[in-house]
């Protein structure tokens, strides 16, 4: 039975993820920070698709987060087929009135965390010749995002990190997928500090979009036609007008 590891698999697309993966036959390693909810979704993952489901509460912000996760998944005698590096947090509003601990908590958990549990489960994956990871990036990876700004750098990061680890990896048998969604319907937008989007996407269509592109080894995924489209305009324009007109749109959501 091939195993798959998510982050930040306690609600939103981590959870959307974690059914999908289920409904196709798979292992569950699930990992959250809050441990209440993360049970709750392990007893529900398991009351209704029957799955085999570990549940490992870990804060992958914290410096020896990602490598205490790892090793407690060894620990287990647990092989890692597949990665979802989906655990993140976001924080909107003016750059010189945001609190800089909150930059260091995005920092920390959607750079820094990602890149530790990728570094410790990849060399295994090389070792055998297969393995998929995907990282959940986002639309605010490809362009400006005022009032965003640290979040959506922090984005652009994964995304450059995916892409680059695309080139390392060719011929080892191991892929490596961004799934890049713009707003997406869960409780991510009321944590970060922002009103959701009334066009906001449902949340396992962005997952379901995101595991087809695992599947077939694809490189970078922009889920729904509608940000499909909005990526390809925004290709069209200089950065300047990217720059103006999302500090307009990102205006209306506080």
């Amino acid at each position: 039975m091939n195993t798959v590891l998510i982050t930040g698999a306690s609600a939103g697309i981590g959870y959307e993820f974690a059914k999908i993966f289920a409904e196709n036959g798979w292992r569950l390693i699930i990992a959250a920070r809050r441990p209440e909810k993360l049970e709750a979704a392990a007893q529900k993952l398991r009351s209704e698709y029957n799955a085999e489901v570990y549940d490992f509460p870990a804060d992958l912000s914290k410096p020896d987060g990602p490598t205490q996760l790892y090793e407690r998944i060894i620990s287990e005698g647990l092989q890692m087929d597949a990665l979802i590096n989906n655990a993140g947090s976001g924080c909107y509003g003016k750059f010189v009135e945001t609190d800089p601990k909150e930059f260091h908590r995005m920092i920390s958990l959607n750079i820094t965390g990602l890149t530790l549990l990728t570094r410790c489960i990849l060399p295994d994956m090389i070792a055998r010749g297969s393995g998929k990871i995907l990282n959940v990036s986002s639309l605010g990876g490809f362009q400006p995002d005022p009032f965003g700004a640290v979040y959506g750098a922090t984005k652009a990061y994964e995304l450059m990190l995916t892409e680059s680890l695309y080139g390392e990896l060719i011929g080892t048998g191991v892929t490596v997928t961004a799934l890049c969604p713009g707003p997406t319907k869960s409780e991510f937008a009321e944590i970060s500090g922002k009103r959701e989007a009334g066009f906001a996407a449902d949340t396992r269509a962005v997952a379901k979009a995101g595991y087809r592109a695992l599947m077939r080894g694809k490189l970078v995924e922009v889920p729904t036609c509608k940000y499909k489209m909005e990526t390809a305009a925004m290709k069209l324009i200089s950065i300047k007008l990217r720059a103006r007109i999302v500090r307009m749109w990102q205006s209306r959501q506080k």
